[in-house]
């Protein structure tokens, strides 16, 4: 019982380990997150070895599987695209726990029925496995060598293999001791049937020569007739496939031999002598060979066109064409028949053809631009450099040459001008407290009062027009600013740039200080040969263009750093800095204002004054000491004002009529009011 008990155990082990052994490369496979191939054009046989490394499954291909194919894949789903890969190529695959049969021969049994696929096959390949899947004995007369493909369904063991015999053409199934065979019908080769002596008509001349009028006729037939006129008699063998049909060939003026080495080289055959004994075998590139031997290599000389340019059209006009080119740029030479020789020279002749070379001159854009924007109808590879900044170098036909032009005509044009009134002002707000031992008092007059006047003289000797663009009260506001120190004019300019490109406007003050590093073992600091920079101010970047409308699009960029005390000399380390940075993109007419502000920054000093060596004495020295705390809040207003110049384009002339008409009433009446009043009150 217990022998029962550790037999059905180890039963049960060789049953799980059957089953571990069949599932595993299918674990293999699913476990694997994604699997990437990209074959083209490669032979099968190395496409399912890559396939079979990659996945770790034994696949094999047997003698059947041949040529080439193409495997394109990436994903997770392995058999979906196997069993795509062989469905394409006409594959079939048995799988097992050991391994994957590849074969283009699939066949089996079913209920006493047999079922046969069988994918570009010789015939007696066919024959021979599917000898091996019945269990039958089956021989056969020589085959053709052509490939086949059959499908039969549902048929017994008799009638598939007889079925297979009307597949391969003119073959009868004879049954045999152990088995059937498949024998040729000789009746419709006999030398007494109707028409043989009409296919076959070979006939030698006076001179020596042969006439052969042959139509479907075996080959060995052929032979046997052309070596029966022969003086000497026939003395041949025949190695190989001898059944093979001659199936039209018609000539005449050889000797013996050339004729024999036609009909060889038709039908797949080569011969050689020994001992006046002619001795034929199947030789497959002979057919190769006399397509190829009226071909011979031939130059062809080129004057103006490039042998790169040339050797497409031709390649595409004449296919498999073998062309090697030569040096210097001397032409080519071709392995051509001698009409394809005759088309190719045609083909040379009118597109050989002498270009002329024509200085292009530009107006008003670079060579570099045009050639980074060409219009889509001109070729890149036509246009060439020049020395100077202004042309190029166009080679081509004067047609191609005046369509250039008239395409420059379009392209060729100038930019929009435009002028940035550019004004940057420095508000600051300052609050002081002193501390100190100060009395001062005097008499007050009479005529103590708040109040003040604000001449407009400075303000109207800026460069931009503070009362045309905002106005009389904001001109008045900023002259007693002014004045009062409480406003500065930090810059007063005038940009001028074109459309599109980018201005850059920079006021700063930079400093420059060594680079150290702290001694561990004294903790001072060690400079070395290295001076750095600190830059602090005001950068402003404009970037403007102009739309069809006349509308300006203007992209600011403005940033203001502020450099803190220097605590070089007692720390080691550079001032600090302080950065604000402002973007905006604003679009309008020409005039209209543009204002950046936010651009604030604080700061908090203190600083003690006192007289020397006196303000050291104890108590008494506190009243020889000024200490004084400054708190300043700067802020950094940016007005900017963009014109169009009245050089927009050779088409405008001038501005809009409605936009001067409007700008020259706002003009006049902002003077008006200055004749009017030339101060205000405050």
């Amino acid at each position: 019982m217990e022998q029962m008990d550790t037999w059905k155990k180890r039963l049960k082990l060789g049953l799980i380990i059957q089953v571990m052994i069949f599932l595993f490369p299918l674990y293999a496979v699913g476990g694997k997150e994604s699997f990437s191939w990209d074959f083209s054009d490669c032979e099968i046989k190395d496409i399912l070895y890559a396939v079979s490394l990659d996945t770790g499954i034994s696949i094999v291909p047997d003698d059947t599987v041949s040529g080439r194919g193409d495997l394109k894949f990436t994903g997770r789903d392995f058999y979906s695209a196997f069993d795509a890969f062989l469905l394409g190529n006409r594959l079939f695959v048995k799988r097992d726990e050991k391994m994957w049969v590849v074969s283009r021969f699939n066949a089996w049994e079913e209920n006493g029925l047999f079922y046969l696929d069988a994918c570009d096959l010789l015939p007696s390949q066919i024959l021979e496995k599917l000898s091996v899947v019945m269990d039958f004995v089956i021989t056969y007369d020589s085959l053709s060598a052509q490939k086949i493909s059959v499908h039969l369904k549902g048929l017994d063991k008799s009638s598939m293999i007889e079925s297979l015999a009307r597949v391969f053409g003119n073959y009868e199934v004879k049954a045999t001791a152990g088995g059937v065979h498949v024998a040729r019908k000789a009746e419709n080769w006999r030398r007494d049937a109707v028409g043989y002596e009409e296919n076959l008509r070979i006939l030698r001349n006076d001179d020596g020569s042969f006439l052969v009028d042959v139509k479907d006729v075996l080959f060995s037939e052929v032979v046997e007739r052309l070596f029966s006129l022969r003086n000497e008699g026939p003395s041949f063998c025949v190695f190989g496939n001898g059944e093979v049909k001659v199936q039209r060939s018609v000539f005449c003026g050889f000797d013996f031999d050339g004729t024999l080495e036609k009909l060889c080289s038709q039908n797949s055959f080569g011969f050689f002598v020994d001992e006046d004994i002619y001795y034929f075998y199947a030789d497959v590139s002979s057919k190769n060979a006399l397509i190829s031997k009226n071909r011979r290599w031939q130059k062809f000389p080129l004057r103006f066109a490039k042998s790169k340019d040339l050797l497409p059209v031709l390649s595409a006009r004449f296919s498999k064409l073998e062309s090697i080119v030569l040096q210097n740029n001397e032409g080519f030479i071709c392995n051509c028949t001698d009409e394809e020789a005759m088309q190719i020279s045609q083909l040379i002749g009118e597109l050989d053809v002498k270009k002329s070379t024509y200085l292009v001159h530009l107006k008003y854009i670079q060579p570099k631009e045009l050639m980074d924007f060409l219009p889509p109808d001109v070729d890149r590879d036509s246009l060439f450099m020049a020395d100077d900044s202004s042309c190029l170098y166009f080679n081509g036909t004067e047609a191609a040459y005046e369509d250039l032009c008239e395409k420059l005509a379009v392209c060729d044009r100038p930019s929009a001008r435009l002028s940035y009134d550019l004004l940057i002002l420095q508000y600051d707000d300052v609050r002081q407290n002193q501390w100190a031992s100060n009395l001062n008092a005097k008499v007050r007059s009479l005529g103590d009062r708040n109040n003040a006047a604000v001449s407009l003289g400075s303000v109207m000797s800026l460069n931009l027009n503070v009362v045309a663009a905002f106005g009389l009260s904001f001109a008045a506001g900023l002259q007693a600013s002014i004045e009062e120190n409480r406003t500065k004019v930090f810059a007063d300019t005038t940009l001028h740039g074109v459309s599109g490109k980018q201005i850059a406007f920079q006021s700063t003050n930079t400093y420059r200080y060594r680079d150290n590093n702290v001694d561990p073992d004294t903790g001072k600091p060690v400079y070395s040969g290295v001076t750095r920079e600190i830059s602090s101010g005001i950068k402003l970047d404009v970037l403007g263009w102009v739309s069809g409308n006349g509308v300006i699009t203007t992209k600011v960029s403005a940033s203001v750093s502020r450099q803190g005390i220097d605590t070089s000399s007692s720390t080691g380390n550079p001032p600090p800095t302080t950065e604000k940075l402002v973007t905006t993109e604003v679009n309008g007419k020409s005039g209209e204002p543009i204002v950046l502000s936010g651009l604030v920054q604080d700061s908090d000093e203190i600083s003690q004054k006192r007289t020397p060596f006196i303000s050291k004495v104890p108590l008494l020295g506190w009243f020889f000491k000024n200490r004084e705390r400054r708190r300043e809040k700067s802020q950094m207003i940016i007005y900017l004002v963009p014109h169009l110049l009245d050089s927009l384009c050779e088409e405008e002339d001038s501005y809009d009529e409605e936009w001067l008409l409007e700008k020259m009433k706002k003009i006049r009446s902002s003077f008006d009011e200055l004749t009017a009043e030339e101060s205000v009150e405050l």
